[in-house]
């Protein structure tokens, strides 16, 4: 009877060990804390990223005066020269205030071509005038030379009256014709002067009215946004019938060379730790079935790693996106 109660008490032992042995083995693993992915340590050697392509060197366009827009002439992706109209701002009276600049201009110019004219008119009659002025002087000589003979002659008793009555007449005669000729040949002179001040005036008045229609027609040219260089157009601000301001200084903005590219990447502190300036790159434009184009890693910073390659392929564009494989450190 002891025996049986022991095998009992064996049997028993034996179904607690194995119980407990299944119930461990039913019971759920501890769960691993989640890793932050920021701090997380970056183990391969190479990495893509995606980014979106953009010229290196732009320059970007504003508008010199106040207003609103009026129209667009410029689309993002159009290629631009030099001089070129973007867009027009919407200014009240600046075609008429060009408009009456340019009239008055064309005035004064007239004015002064008139006083031209003038002058050549009033010395060329100066001229005349001092040479019969001159004449006159002359004659006035040779006749004072007579008359004084003949009146020596006279007072002894020389000659006859009548010839020294013609002398003295001739005399006077010759004094009235040469004050009448010194007196037109210095009203010549004044006419002169006066046809010279008046081109004076007719050229100032020109000058004033030419530095109004330069400044009217630049601020034509103001109300054109106009491009200061050849390129493509790859960004544009503002809507049409809203003000100008809203755009900025950055209305338009133009690449100078569309095969110098580049693609920011956005990533993580731990990836860019292991990227330097210089760094190997591939980029393979999505858009194109093409083969990668190598680069470099142009700049890190703002927590973007620059990318920059140089294109040979006309249809690589700005704001196409691109897979740019990397090498790490």
């Amino acid at each position: 009877m002891r025996g049986r109660w022991l095998l009992f008490a064996v049997l028993a032992l034996a179904a607690g060990i194995v119980g407990g042995v299944l119930s461990m083995r039913r019971r759920p693993a501890p769960a691993v804390p989640a890793r932050n992915p920021a701090a997380a340590v970056v183990t391969t050697s190479e990495v893509t990223l995606n980014g979106l392509i953009r010229p290196q060197h732009v320059v970007t366009v504003g508008s010199g005066i106040e207003g609103n827009i009026e129209a667009f002439l410029a689309d993002t992706g159009d290629d631009v020269y030099q001089g070129q109209a973007l867009a027009r701002i919407g200014s009240a009276g600046l075609e008429n205030n060009r408009e009456a600049a340019n009239s008055a201009a064309e005035h004064a110019q007239g004015d002064v071509s008139r006083a031209e004219v003038q002058v050549n008119s009033t010395r060329l009659e100066a001229s005349r005038a001092d040479a019969e002025a001159q004449r006159a002087r002359l004659e006035l000589e040779r006749a004072r030379r007579v008359f004084e003979r003949q009146t020596t002659l006279h007072e002894a008793g020389a000659t006859p009256p009548i010839v020294f009555e013609k002398s003295r007449k001739e005399y006077q005669a010759a004094v009235a014709n040469s004050e009448v000729m010194d007196n037109a040949a210095r009203s010549a002179r004044e006419q002169v002067q006066a046809a010279l001040n008046q081109l004076a005036a007719a050229k100032t008045a020109l000058a004033q009215r030419s530095q109004d229609l330069q400044n009217a027609e630049q601020a034509f040219q103001n109300a054109e946004v106009r491009s200061p260089v050849d390129g493509t157009v790859v960004g544009r601000k503002g809507e049409v019938g809203k003000p100008v301001q809203e755009a900025g200084d950055a209305m338009f903005t133009i690449a100078t060379d569309v095969y110098a590219l580049e693609v920011p990447l956005d990533a993580a502190p731990a990836l860019l730790n292991r990227l330097h300036p210089g760094s190997a790159a591939t980029v393979f434009v999505l858009d194109l079935q093409s083969g990668g184009i190598p680069g470099q890693v142009k700049a890190i910073q703002g927590g973007q790693a620059i990318v920059e390659f140089s294109s040979t392929m006309p249809a690589i564009r700005p704001g196409m996106r691109a897979d740019v494989h990397l090498k790490l450190d």
